[in-house]
C-alpha cells in the first residue's frame, strides 16, 4: 500500500508550526507505515481523519473495520491513556485502546491504535429535543465518571505516577492556558481580575478526594448517533487534566456559549439520581464564574464569539459580590 498521500503539511490547530508538528505532518505516511507494520495490520485503506490541538488522527480500514491511529506530536499521552482505560474499565462510553506505545523508541512520538466510534458531536444537533436528550445522557455519564476516585489531581506522568500537587495549582495551570495576561485585562478590570485570581484559593473549593474528570467538557466532545432518538456513543478528547473536582466538568458544560436545551438537559441528567447539595451548589457557582471568564478570554483571543460567556461571568460576579 502507498502511504505517501498522507505526507503533507497542515498547520496545527491553535498551535505554531513547530518542529515536532512539522516532522509528524510532513512524514505522516511514512510514520503510519511504520506503526501499521509494527502492529501487523493489513489495511485496505488509510486516510487522514482529523486533527485537534493535541493529536493527529489517521483512519485505517482493516478487514472491513475502521481503526484510528492517534498520534501525539508533543504530548506523552499518559493522561489520555489513563482517561480512556478508566472509562473503558468502568464500561462508560469511550473508545477502546487496542495497542499503545508511549516510549517514542520506534517513532518520535507517542501513539495509540483505537477502535473507531461512529457519531457526530452534539454541537451538530439542531433539534432542541434531541440536544436536550444528548445533554441529559451526558449529565448522567458525568455523574458516573465523578464517582470514580483517582490517585491525585492534574495528570499522571509518563511513568504513571501522579505528582503531589494541589487542586489550586491545577486551576492555576488551566487559567494560564485559557486566560493568560494580557488577554484577561482586555475583558476584565483590575478588581475583577483580582477576585478571579483569589477564587481558586477559596476554602469552599478544597478537594478531599479527586475523581476522574474530562477537563474540557462540552457538547463538542460528546459523540452521538441519531435517528428517531439520540444515543450518546462516547466522551471524546479529554484535556491534559484528568483528575480533580467533577463539578469543574459540569461548570464547563454549563457555559453560556452553549444552547439552553443542552444546558438544561445536562444539569437535569447530572442531578437525575442525586440532586446537588448546598455545598456543591456553592462550589458549582464559583467554578461557573471561573470557567465562563476563562472561556470568554480564550474565545476572545481567537476572534470567536465570546459575549455570552463574558456576560454570564459578569452576572455571576455581581451575584458573588452581592452575596
Amino acid at each position: 500500500m502507498d502511504y505517501r498521500s498522507l505526507n503533507h503539511q497542515i498547520k496545527p490547530v491553535g498551535a505554531a508550526m513547530n518542529d515536532a508538528w512539522q516532522r509528524v505532518l510532513g512524514r505522516l505516511g511514512d510514520y503510519t507505515a511504520l506503526v501499521v507494520g509494527a502492529a501487523n495490520l493489513r489495511p485496505s485503506a488509510v486516510t487522514f481523519y482529523a486533527q485537534t490541538e493535541q493529536f493527529v488522527l489517521v483512519r485505517i480500514l482493516v478487514a472491513g473495520e475502521y481503526l484510528i491511529l492517534r498520534i501525539a506530536p508533543e504530548e506523552d499521552m499518559a493522561a489520555y491513556v489513563f482517561f480512556v482505560r478508566t472509562m473503558s474499565g468502568q464500561k462508560l462510553p469511550s473508545v477502546r485502546i487496542i495497542q499503545r506505545d508511549l516510549s517514542r523508541t520506534r517513532v518520535p512520538f507517542a501513539y495509540t491504535i483505537e477502535s473507531f466510534v461512529p457519531g457526530l458531536p452534539a454541537t451538530t444537533l439542531s433539534d432542541e429535543a434531541l440536544l436536550r436528550s444528548a445533554g441529559r445522557q451526558a449529565g448522567q455519564t458525568l455523574r458516573r465518571m465523578h464517582r470514580i476516585a483517582v490517585p491525585g489531581v492534574g495528570r499522571p506522568n509518563a511513568l504513571g505516577r501522579w505528582p503531589d500537587q494541589s487542586w489550586y495549582n491545577v486551576l492555576h495551570q488551566i487559567s494560564a492556558l485559557l486566560a493568560p495576561p494580557p488577554v484577561d485585562a482586555m475583558l476584565f478590570g483590575e478588581f475583577e481580575r483580582s477576585v478571579l485570581a483569589l477564587i481558586p484559593t477559596d476554602e469552599r473549593l478544597n478537594l478531599e478526594q479527586p475523581c476522574l474528570i474530562h477537563g474540557n467538557f462540552g457538547p463538542e466532545v460528546v459523540r452521538c448517533t441519531t435517528g428517531s432518538h439520540v444515543q450518546l456513543e462516547m466522551i471524546a478528547e479529554p484535556s491534559p487534566w484528568v483528575g480533580g473536582d467533577g463539578l469543574f466538568d459540569l461548570a464547563r458544560g454549563l457555559c453560556a456559549i452553549y444552547p439552553d436545551a443542552w444546558r438544561e438537559g445536562l444539569l437535569d441528567g447530572y442531578q437525575s439520581i442525586t440532586p446537588l447539595n448546598e455545598a456543591e451548589r456553592t462550589r458549582l457557582a464559583l467554578l461557573r464564574l471561573l470557567t465562563n471568564a476563562w472561556i470568554a478570554c480564550y474565545r476572545y483571543s481567537r476572534a470567536l464569539p465570546h459575549e455570552a460567556a463574558l456576560n454570564e461571568a459578569l452576572d455571576l460576579f455581581d451575584g458573588l459580590i452581592m452575596a
